[in-house]
């Protein structure tokens, strides 16, 4: 899953609807994450807005891997089928907000809570899976912190890198997921070693930390003691 830097072709293009598809003659292309510029980033806890027209704190999913799955709900193609096959693939995994967190978030200012709905309810989501949209600012934050790259286009729609980032329990990026089709092996696998970079971080940076601490003073007192030496007859 980590490493695939190419470039993407993603566009959802409203003028798929009339048969132009998602890779039109003038489709854009948007560049897929810098995996080696994110990787163990920490993303910022933004705010965002619900379905129910609450505001909520990213940290709130905070303590379990998170699914970050950027998309636009008029998207006519790539992004039902981006979800949908995560929800199939996160099927036989376990339910949303147990043992991890899905968070679908749309780039689209024209998407708000009852679009959020309507697509809850045409995908067939489960309770778990959470859906926001953001403010433009708390937005860029969220967008940026994991490298996603969009762009609106003349004819309507977005071209957008086709790609789920998977965050750690302390919201760091972990790896990320590219493609329209997820495989649950691969997904169960991406959890586990978000859960596990997580652990790693909570319990083994403080023991080096204080391994470093520890041989800063012994050097301090050779030198000190060094230098203190009294000089012989």
């Amino acid at each position: 899953m980590k490493g695939s830097t190419g470039i993407l072709a993603g566009v959802c293009a409203l003028a798929a609807l009339n048969g132009l598809g998602p890779l039109a003659a003038n489709a854009q292309v948007t560049p897929a994450p810098d995996e080696k510029q994110t990787h163990g980033r920490q993303v910022p806890d933004v705010t965002l807005v619900g379905e129910d027209s609450m505001s909520f704190a990213l940290s709130t999913l905070a303590g379990k891997p998170v699914i970050v799955s950027p998309i636009f709900t008029s998207c006519p193609q790539t992004c039902l089928l981006i979800t949908e096959s995560l929800r199939d693939a996160l099927a036989s995994i376990g339910e949303p907000g147990v043992g991890y967190q899905v968070l679908t978030v749309s780039f689209d200012p024209a998407d708000g809570p009852v679009q959020l709905r309507d697509f809850r309810r045409r995908l067939t989501l489960s309770s778990g899976w959470k859906l926001a949209v953001a403010t433009p600012a708390n937005l860029t934050q969220l967008l940026d912190a994991i490298d996603f790259n969009y762009a609106s286009l003349p004819e309507g729609g977005f071209a957008h890198a086709h790609v789920i980032a998977i965050l750690s329990p302390t919201l760091h990026v972990s790896s990320y997921a590219h493609g329209v089709a997820y495989d649950a092996k691969e997904i169960r696998r991406a959890l586990e070693v978000a859960a596990g970079e997580s652990s790693l971080v909570r319990h083994y940076r403080p023991v080096i930390l204080g391994i470093s601490v520890l041989g800063m003073a012994v050097l301090t007192l050779v030198l000190f003691s060094t230098r203190k030496k009294p000089a012989q007859a």
